[in-house]
C-alpha cells in the first residue's frame, strides 16, 4: 500500500473533476511529485480499478469526456506519432466509492 494512496487519489479526483486538461507534468507539480513518481502512482491506481487509462480516438474507447468524472487528464508526451492518439484517465465508480463521492448509474 502507498502511504496517502486514498490523499493522493483524492487530490487526483479533484483534477480530474476540474475538468482541465493536464498534463502528467503539471500534475506531478500540484501534488509535489516528480514526474516518474506520479507515473508510478497512476500505474497502481490503474492497477487497483480506481482509475482507468483511456486513449481518445482509438477503437474499443467510448469516453467522449463528458461523463462526471472524466478530465481527458493527458497522458502527457505519449502521444501516438502515427495515430495522434492521446490517453486519458478517468475515475472508475470503485474510484469514487474510496474518494467518498456517489457512483454513476
Amino acid at each position: 500500500m502507498v502511504v496517502g494512496y486514498k490523499y493522493f487519489l483524492r487530490r487526483v479526483a479533484e483534477m480530474m473533476n476540474s475538468r482541465e486538461n493536464l498534463t502528467t507534468r503539471t500534475i506531478a507539480d500540484k501534488l509535489n511529485l516528480r514526474q516518474d513518481e506520479f507515473r508510478d502512482l497512476l500505474n497502481i491506481m490503474e492497477k487497483k480499478g480506481d482509475i482507468e487509462c483511456c486513449i481518445e480516438n482509438a477503437t474499443g474507447c467510448d469516453c467522449t469526456g463528458g461523463c462526471k468524472g472524466c478530465s481527458r487528464v493527458c497522458a502527457g508526451p505519449e502521444l501516438s506519432s502515427m495515430s495522434r492518439n492521446m490517453k486519458s484517465y478517468k475515475l472508475t465508480d470503485k474510484g469514487r466509492a474510496l474518494c467518498g463521492e456517489q457512483a454513476l448509474n
